[in-house]
């Protein structure tokens, strides 16, 4: 995984490049090519995006900007930010709006702000506190998936 940082320690562009992902021992192993952000990890700050052109799953804790592919909301994740992706999967608790062409709830999903999508699902036991909106343009609901170059400072 690259992470690159900008020079403002108030802002921060996390992206996933080239990720190789290897083969669980269990045999219950992530599909090939997706970015996890494990149950043990946090991740937190201010200005906060991270970029994944693949499959990302958070299952930790996670104060940021989420635009990837595919999204997976794990059970006892916690994600503090806004989320773009074309497929959003949430299992665990979102705090803010989710932009996706196809978004589920699954009945563990805790979910508090807007949901702009073309294809809403909310299971039975879903929890939805927000106002959704369906669109009919995949422009408005996609993400920026290619990092954004800083204006005017040096990459250290």
């Amino acid at each position: 995984m690259v992470f690159q940082r900008k020079h403002d320690p108030k802002s921060l562009t996390v992206v996933a490049a080239d990720v190789t992902t290897l083969p669980s021992v269990t045999g219950s192993a992530s599909r090939a090519g997706e970015s996890v952000i494990g149950k043990d990890m946090s991740i937190e700050g201010q200005s906060i995006t991270v970029r994944c052109k693949g499959s990302l799953r958070v299952n930790g804790a996670i104060a940021a900007d989420l635009h990837c592919a595919e999204l997976i909301v794990g059970e006892q994740a916690v994600v503090n930010g806004s989320i773009a992706a074309d497929s959003v999967r949430v299992f665990g608790q979102v705090n803010g709006a989710i932009l996706g062409s196809n978004v589920v709830l699954h009945p563990s999903a805790q979910v508090e702000g807007d949901i702009h999508s073309q294809s809403l699902t909310i299971e039975q036991g879903a929890s939805f506190d927000g106002r959704s909106r369906k669109v009919s343009n995949p422009a408005e609901v996609a993400p920026q998936l290619e990092m954004q170059e800083p204006q005017g400072q040096a990459w250290g």
